[in-house]
């Protein structure tokens, strides 16, 4: 079995360059058609490329292309987070292909993120060249094409940067009840300067009472088919009075008069947030997984 992985990594060493590649503003077209042939599960990927492109700070990786005989099959961010995604049929080709570049070029990875299957592969190629686990995070992907509630009122709009200090102070202390650390303790202009650009493209949605935000949320990730939510939060203060119900709803309203899906990833074990979820019209599809992870060598 070890001689076997040993001779698969020598392999991988010596024919990478001509398999995989970094990718650039001239791949584009190719890299786009590539990955609207799976709406739902590329839109992470065709969100960075289309908000940033393919070299920007904000990508906080490099993205990768899998190439077999020229043709690119596989797409990967390669980062502080990793995102993969590859067609069916060579995915277990590209995965390894992509977990060597990690390796060889000496990516640092925080996290990997998708289908419950593929990151535990991504991960069991990583695990064999010195990472390991640190957290898994078991999830579930839901999806809404369609409301099941009616809409009721109107108490949502998009936040504006006069508000950038109120969503951020939101957004924190949703990451301190989740986690126990603030965000802007290791990163915080990092941290502020993705909570404005969200807010200047129009993706922070946001219910206020008085100058409180009361609910909000993020569109992470938007293609023209899909949305992808995150973030999504209340105020302790107004829990249990169905905020969230109801704003999700409206949003759900607004969101699929364009795109054809809208998105979400919940952790398993989170019964009132999967409760919620399916109230306003999402489905449970699939399994997904983050992965965090450090390097031990």
């Amino acid at each position: 079995m070890l001689a076997s992985h040993s001779l698969l990594t020598e392999r991988l060493r010596n024919t990478v360059a001509q398999s995989v590649r970094e990718l650039h503003e001239a791949d584009r077209q190719e890299v786009m058609a590539l990955l609207a042939e799976d709406q739902m599960h590329s839109v992470h990927l065709r969100s960075f490329v289309e908000d940033n492109g393919f070299a920007h700070p904000s990508n906080r990786g490099r993205f990768f292309g899998y190439f077999e005989n020229g043709h690119l099959l596989g797409v990967a961010l390669l980062g502080h987070a990793v995102l993969c995604y590859a067609r069916p049929e060579v995915e277990q080709e590209a995965l390894a292909y992509f977990a060597q570049v990690v390796t060889d070029s000496e990516i640092s990875c925080h996290v990997v993120f998708g289908p419950q299957a593929q990151v535990e592969t991504f991960q069991a190629h990583l695990e064999r060249n010195g990472f390991e686990t640190t957290q898994v995070r078991e999830m579930n992907w839901y999806v809404c094409q369609k409301p099941i509630l009616p809409l009721e009122n109107l108490q949502l709009r998009r936040a504006n940067q006069e508000e950038l200090a109120a969503v951020v102070e939101a957004h924190a202390e949703m990451f301190r009840e989740a986690t126990g650390s603030d965000p802007r303790d290791t990163d915080p202009e990092g941290f502020v300067r993705r909570m404005a650009e969200r807010i200047e493209r129009k993706r922070t949605w946001i219910s206020l009472t008085g100058n409180q935000v009361t609910f909000k949320t993020e569109i992470q990730s938007l293609s023209p088919e899909v949305a992808y939510l995150e973030g999504i939060w209340v105020h302790q203060d107004y829990r249990g009075q169905k905020i969230a119900r109801n704003c999700l709803n409206e949003l759900l309203h607004r969101l699929l008069k364009q795109q054809l899906m809208v998105c979400l990833a919940t952790e398993t074990d989170d019964e009132a947030a999967n409760s919620l979820y399916r109230q306003v019209g999402f489905i449970q599809t699939e399994k997904y997984q983050a992965r965090y992870l450090r390097q031990s060598r």
